[in-house]
Order: structure tokens, then sequence, then C-alpha cells
């Protein structure tokens, strides 16, 4: 998999998240014999767009958090 992965679901991801999925894809193949790489693609791409929607609401709420602390 260390060729070009031309899919258009991964062009909407951002490039973090991108790299994230491609790793996971890599990932997923190493370890499972009997997944297509389209399959593990797809699989990666939601694993890690989970990952990002972690990543930001974490970071949202360390803000908010840290907007409350000042006000009190």
């Amino acid at each position: 998999m260390d060729t070009r992965i031309a899919l258009p679901e991964l062009m909407y991801l951002s490039p973090t998240t991108r790299e994230k999925a491609v790793t996971i894809a890599q990932e997923l193949l190493r370890s499972q014999n009997n997944l297509s790489p389209r399959e593990a693609v797809s699989k990666a791409i939601l694993i890690a767009k989970n990952w990002a929607v972690k990543n930001v609401n974490r970071r949202v709420w360390k803000k908010l958090k840290s907007f409350e602390n000042e006000m009190i």
C-alpha cells in the first residue's frame, strides 16, 4: 500500500485525518488477510473521522473549561 491511494473519500478529509486514515488502512491490511484494500480504506476512514471528532471535541471542551475558570 505504498502507492498513492486514489479514492474520492480521502480527498474530502483534512490532511491530518487523511494521513491517519492511510496509516490505519496500512495497519489493517497487514493485520487482516481477508480484507480488500478498498474495505481497509473505508474502515480506516471511519476510524480516522471518529478520531478527528474526538480530538476536536476534546480541544473545544478544554477551551470552554478555561473560559469558565477565567470567569470565576
